[in-house]
């Protein structure tokens, strides 16, 4: 999903907390996705009139082959022929909205906000049409549509996917939760030889897509994509901060590359557990205390000033500080590893 949350630059940090960015990037995801040119693409009443409005809103627009005006007869011979092959690999959000959608006659109706970036994606392939109306949002998928992706999943090659899929998720999220960002190019090798295991220009194109459908991130000045950890508030500052062109190189043991990939390193999850402790029942009703302690986690990565952390931790609590709690926020400050180029003196 595209980062638009980094513009709080400016914002104080209580704003710029993993929750609230979150919740900024599902706002980004619905904004963007009212701008989706309406009907979709396999609709009866689609013309040529919204074809090129189409082509623009969706994953294939900065891919080569798109000279001269789009057609709606050449947008769906486009995705039909690439999607025998792109269907076995999409993201797990957008797998299980897919699975529903063919369960359910093609119609999808949700109050679920936190799956909007999957209908995002599936949406952006031109698969389906999204609506929204109030507090729900329907996602459609035509029976023309239907009976392709069927014939496509419907194959061993499908399950064969899915595993090897498994296994990239898990370790790009642990390189992200170790590193805070990772320049595409790195990510894209790993899934076009381990994943799909060839190096040709639809490979090339399913892996960008794939990476967009998954992962945050943000588009660098080479018009590359730059992956970036959901916690990570301003990634421009961090990429900026590592002066990187090229590649990131880490250094890792078994223990932490598995901590990444769990979300917790193994040295964090005492700091992690106390910081939970201190303020079990303290906070505000929207917040539990769990997700407190995770969000104060990541601006202790990102080298927050402990004075800041402690005004951020007090905008979370119904009560005064207490001595332990302040007590648990100074080890957490003292002792989280930074992100990479990260330190703890770092000017905000």
């Amino acid at each position: 999903m595209l980062r638009e949350a980094s513009a709080v630059h400016d914002s104080e940090w209580v704003e710029k907390t993993m929750s609230v960015l979150r919740e900024k990037q599902f706002e980004a995801c619905e904004r963007r996705l009212s701008t989706f040119p309406s009907p979709g693409l396999f609709s009866p009443l689609v013309t040529d009139v919204q074809a090129q409005a189409l082509l623009e809103h969706s994953f294939y627009h900065h891919e080569p082959g798109n000279d001269g005006l789009a057609t709606i007869a050449d947008l769906r011979e486009k995705v039909l022929r690439q999607l025998p092959v792109e269907a076995l690999y999409i993201s797990a959000g957008e797998s299980a909205l897919l699975e529903r959608l063919l369960m359910e006659n093609g119609v999808v109706e949700s109050d679920d906000w936190e799956e909007i970036d999957a209908a995002e994606a599936l949406t952006r392939r031109l698969w389906c049409s999204f609506t929204s109306h109030g507090d729900m949002w329907r996602l459609s998928l035509e029976q023309s549509v239907q009976n392709h992706l069927i014939d496509a999943l419907n194959t061993a090659s499908a399950m064969k996917a899915r595993k090897a899929l498994f296994r990239y998720d898990a370790t790009i999220h642990g390189l992200l939760y170790i590193a805070g960002f990772l320049q595409s190019e790195q990510p894209l090798a790993f899934f076009m030889n381990d994943v799909m295991k060839r190096k040709d220009l639809l490979a090339r194109n399913i892996a960008y897509r794939y990476m967009k459908a998954t992962f945050e991130y943000i588009a660098d000045t080479g018009k590359s994509i730059v992956l970036v950890h959901p916690g990570l508030a301003d990634p421009s500052r961090l990429i900026t901060t590592m002066g990187l062109n090229g590649e990131i190189t880490l250094t890792l043991d078994e223990a932490s590359l598995a901590g990444g990939m769990n979300g917790l390193l193994p040295e964090e999850a005492p700091l992690h557990q106390a910081m939970k402790a201190a303020l079990e029942g303290h906070t505000r009703p929207e917040w539990e205390a769990d997700e407190a302690a995770e969000d104060l986690r990541f601006l202790a990565k990102q080298g927050v000033s402990l004075a800041t952390m402690a005004e951020v931790m007090a905008s979370m609590l119904c009560v005064r500080p207490t001595n332990g709690m302040h007590t648990a926020l100074t080890n957490l400050y003292n002792c989280t590893p930074h992100w990479i180029g990260m330190t703890a003196n770092l000017r905000h």
